[in-house]
């Protein structure tokens, strides 16, 4: 039996240590999702043409099976998961798919995860931004009037959008808006991050009110959250809102506030500004 020198032993360490590499490469980049359909498995397949014509798919928790609606072993999933398990709440739930734009063909995976990062914190430019009001005979209405970041949750000197060159695995911010639904409040905004995924929750650390006088969601009661997944193609956009402790619906002045149409249009104006300004 042949005896191998020291330098000969180094060498076949260090292919093997390659070769363990490469598998281990591989195993991941076959388990990550390349299409809608892998992302996303219990989509029908009307589903997943609706998603790639454009067109957003939305679900109702009182209505149907949301979590059929999310990517599978996210973070948006485990979110929306716990949500479903309190007590006394609806979920809301809405699923775009965006194609990259040009600017992010040729862009590494790190590359469109700084750009979407930064995109997704950029809260300045959701002032103005527009939903469909039931109220208003169904026409365009503004919908944010006023989105700055705070030092801290008390503050409400604006300061400027925050712009990094990696992304973090979390963060956490604390945002002022005012709408013209719900008037002025303040928002916590968590992210937590994977290589494929970008997610931000959003909680009303203020009580809600209609018209800023009658109470509509208690404080830290609202959980909105933002989802966003790599594929081959483009990316899938998760968006949903939870309440908790009030039925869907209220009356106010005469006036029903359905809760879980008001939030689903609060959440598709929340997505139609981020593919506005991803492809700016």
């Amino acid at each position: 039996m042949r005896i191998r020198d020291g330098k000969e032993l180094c060498v076949i360490h260090r292919l093997r240590v390659y070769a363990l590499v490469i598998l281990l490469a591989s195993m991941v980049f076959s388990l990550s999702a390349a299409t809608i359909a892998e992302a996303v498995p219990s989509l029908t397949e009307e589903q997943v043409q609706q998603l790639l014509l454009g067109d957003m798919v939305r679900g109702r928790s009182y209505n149907e099976d949301v979590r059929l609606l999310v990517p599978q072993d996210s973070i948006a999933a485990a979110h929306l998961k716990s949500a479903l398990e309190k007590p006394d709440s609806f979920s809301v739930v809405s699923l775009i798919f965006v194609p990259y734009p040009d600017s992010m063909q040729e862009m590494s995976s790190q590359e469109r995860q700084v750009e979407i990062f930064n995109t997704m914190r950029s809260i300045s430019t959701q002032e103005g931004i527009t939903y469909i009001s039931h109220r208003a005979g169904n026409k365009p209405k503004v919908l944010i009037e006023k989105s700055w970041y705070l030092e801290t949750p008390r503050s409400r000197s604006g300061i400027p959008d925050p712009v990094s060159t990696f992304v973090p695995r979390t963060a956490e911010y604390y945002v002022f808006q005012r709408d013209s639904s719900f008037g002025s409040n303040v928002y916590s905004h968590t992210y937590e991050t994977t290589d494929s995924e970008i997610f931000v929750k959003v909680k009303n650390l203020e009580t809600m009110r209609v018209f800023s006088i009658f109470k509509a969601v208690d404080k830290e009661m609202l959980e909105i959250a933002m989802s966003t997944t790599l594929l081959d193609e483009g990316l899938l956009l998760s968006a949903m809102a939870t309440i908790e402790g009030r039925d869907p619906q209220i009356r106010v002045l005469g006036i029903t506030v359905d809760l879980p149409s008001a939030f689903t249009r609060r959440t598709t104006a929340l997505g139609e500004w981020f593919v506005d300004q991803l492809h700016r």
